[in-house]
């Protein structure tokens, strides 16, 4: 699995013959050796979650993966390569593959393997009660079984769960009482697939779970906090701050999500011009989400000033959108032990539209994904802010090893001046996570004009070397007194890529680079510039690209 090791795989052949030694039949899959169960050990919070790869309890980091394309014809081998290698370059070790989509092709299943991802599966069922007429019960038992058959070997199936949200539908959703339809369901999830199961892959069908979420099955809580899995959604779809996530200490959050509107690219790919309108016709076609642009406005009108422009509009929305998921994937990671899973919805979209993805229909990275590879690091630095004047800096380690790092603090201005410091040397446990540096901010951050001119800005370092950063402000950023930061860009051709170095004269939030006409994925995006001190980005050379190009292509914005 990611971050436990290597990917060892094996080329297995198994052969019938005859007395005689005359090859009958024959079979050759390709193997890994290792166990890797869900533990739900009792302790002082009720019953965990969680993936035990080879003894070792793993934190799940991932998103929910959905059909690549609504026309399933055009998924491609090559497509889903480049999602999965996205998916690890931004730290993820696990993916959970949604019941209300298709089961993916062999391909999808073979490179998890090869990357070490873990993969929950659905069996394909979702947000619906089912009718179990003898007819659908046997066309179920086929369709179950031949996909048990099909995948039970590969290393990366770590968990195979009954559906997508039935069993809380039936809690929570208002279905019309139907006796015989809430009995089809316990018939079908908890019994028919558990006994298929426990026939085709008996080791898995010993932690099969019947529903996500669920905390064991039964219609018995299947919200819970205490056991299981949950999906929050109460940010967003029922207009929660989105510091609510910190309210809640779910054993492994399996569903959340935030919208943002695509890169400008991917949205000329479906309008024109004077379709550039959030509340127009073409844009409310591709809006995935019932009232999903009241729900993007709303928000938007609490974190930012209102953008102008549709640019700035697409800006602002994947700003916010990155900022919701990782404040609760933070939140979550500080928990590390209570909580034990991450998949925020959804990591690709079927169609080039307005939804929750990190990664659009064509590939381009939103915020989202660049965040992402910043949470999910298998050692991060967060910030606990309740507190102003006490910030709490956690480091969380999901790596097997004790690591000796240090970390810093520095309050600054909104010209990036540095206002104070603070240091510390620690050993970071493996598999922990633990609060590090709790600096005294009482006599930066004493009044609300501090709050909107200050900021506190921290780092990790192993070795000499920073690898996990972040900001904090304390206001939002509308409410934050930015001072207009002049970028200064210096670009060096490195002949098969570009280095590109930052600097501003101010403090410069979430800088966005962006290439007119050209795609690429940047080593570094949506970061802060404090000032004077440099942030240097690669990227892979677009083909026949100069500099005097990229200068033309280069797109820089801030908040």
């Amino acid at each position: 699995m990611r971050g436990l090791g290597g990917q060892p795989l094996y080329t297995v052949t198994v052969e019938l013959r005859d007395k005689g030694g005359n090859v009958l039949n024959s079979c050759t899959k390709r193997i890994g050796l290792r166990t890797l169960v869900i533990s739900k050990d009792k302790d002082e919070w009720g019953e965990e979650f969680c993936f035990k790869c080879n003894g070792v309890k793993v934190f799940a980091m991932g998103a929910n993966y959905i059909p690549e394309d609504q026309i399933v014809t055009r998924m491609t081998k090559e497509k889903t390569v480049r999602l999965l290698e996205d998916c690890v370059e931004a730290n993820f070790n696990f993916i959970r593959v949604w019941g209300g989509g298709i089961y993916p092709p062999n391909w999808f299943y073979d490179k998890c393997d090869e990357l070490g991802l873990i993969v929950w599966q659905d069996f394909m069922f979702a947000c619906s009660a089912y009718r179990l007429t003898d007819e659908f019960r046997e066309s179920v038992e086929v369709e179950v079984s031949q996909n048990i058959i099909r995948l039970r070997h590969h290393p990366s199936l770590g968990l195979w769960c009954g559906n997508n949200e039935i069993e809380s539908a039936w809690v929570g959703w208002g279905l019309p009482e139907d006796e015989e339809c809430k009995r089809d369901y316990l018939t079908l999830f908890e019994d028919i697939i558990p006994r298929l199961l426990t026939k085709y892959d008996p080791v898995r069908a010993k932690f099969y779970h019947p529903s996500s979420p669920s905390s064991g099955g039964g219609f018995i809580d299947p919200s819970s906090n205490k056991a299981g899995d949950m999906h929050y959604w109460a940010v967003w779809h029922s207009f929660k701050p989105i510091e609510d996530f910190r309210k809640y200490y779910y054993r492994f959050c399996s569903e959340y999500g935030f919208e943002s509107i695509p890169d400008i690219k991917t949205v000329r790919t479906f309008a024109e011009e004077s379709d550039l309108d959030l509340c127009g016709n073409v844009m409310q076609t591709h809006q995935k989400c019932l009232l999903g642009n009241e729900k993007l406005m709303f928000y938007l009108a609490q974190m930012c000033n209102y953008p102008y422009d549709f640019e700035r509009l697409i800006y602002c929305t994947q700003l916010v959108q990155a900022d919701c998921i990782r404040s609760n994937v933070e939140h979550m990671r500080r928990a590390r032990g209570r909580c034990m899973g991450s998949a925020y919805w959804q990591v690709n979209d079927t169609n080039p539209v307005i939804s929750w993805s990190s990664i659009d229909y064509y590939g381009r990275w939103k915020a989202l994904h660049y965040a992402a590879r910043r949470f999910y690091a298998p050692i991060l630095l967060s910030c606990d802010d309740s507190d102003p004047k006490r910030p709490v800096l956690y480091v969380t380690n999901d790596t097997p090893n004790d690591e000796k790092l240090t970390v810093s603090c520095r309050v600054r201005n909104n010209k990036a001046a540095i206002l104070g410091e603070f240091a510390t040397e620690i050993t970071s446990q493996a598999l922990s996570a633990a609060p590090a540096l709790t600096p005294d901010l009482s006599g930066h951050f004493a009044t609300t004009a501090d709050k909107r001119t200050k900021y506190i800005e921290y780092t990790l370092i192993r070795s000499g070397e920073i690898i996990s950063r972040g900001t904090t402000m304390f206001v939002r950023p509308k409410e934050f007194t930015f001072s207009p930061a002049i970028i200064n860009v210096d670009i060096a051709d490195n002949g098969n890529s570009f280095t590109i170095t930052l600097t501003a004269d101010k403090f410069a939030k979430s800088v966005c680079l962006s290439l007119k006409d050209f795609d690429c994925v940047f080593a570094d995006n949506w970061f802060d510039i404090h000032g004077k001190e440099p942030v240097t980005v690669t990227f892979a050379k677009p083909d026949g690209m100069t500099v005097e190009m990229l200068k033309q292509q280069l797109e820089i914005q801030n908040y």
